[in-house]
């Protein structure tokens, strides 16, 4: 039967295709898809006592490259990837975006933007925000 191994999305999904690669070459991968693919830099959060602590995946990149802003309960990463072929190489996949990128996430609670650490190494990012005070939970004794 010709209809047991019929997909409806697979044209959807190869049209889709078609046009990041078509328009990755010109530089800008336009994502269509729903879910996005390739998202840079990819970042953890999570908690660790009464700070909150970012991860971020950017290899490839220096120090004095990434911009980091706090500013209340958002982070903001800037930074900038370079392309690294020389004008005569033609690619034959091209998974690694460059160019300039920017995340900003929201976190659970307000940080103090003074007590923000950043280190880099190995091509990771990570940055250490106590909470503000705040948003520091607070042990209330109670009287009988």
């Amino acid at each position: 039967m010709l209809l047991d191994n019929w997909n409806p999305f697979f044209d959807v999904a190869k049209t889709l295709e078609e046009f990041d690669r078509v328009f990755g070459e010109v530089g800008h991968p336009i994502g269509l898809r729903s879910v996005p693919r390739g998202t840079f830099p990819p970042i953890n959060i999570y908690n660790q006592d009464d700070k909150a602590i970012l991860v971020a995946e950017v290899p490839g990149l220096k120090a004095e490259d990434i911009d980091l802003t706090v500013l209340g309960d958002s982070v903001t990463l800037k930074c900038e990837r370079q392309e690294q072929a020389a004008e005569n190489e033609r690619f034959y996949r091209k998974e690694r975006p460059t160019g300039t990128f920017t995340r900003t996430v929201t976190l659970p609670d307000s940080v103090d933007p003074d007590s923000v650490k950043a280190t880099y190494n190995n091509g990771v990012l990570k940055v250490q925000m106590e909470k503000a005070q705040e948003a520091k939970a607070k042990k209330i004794q109670v009287k009988s």
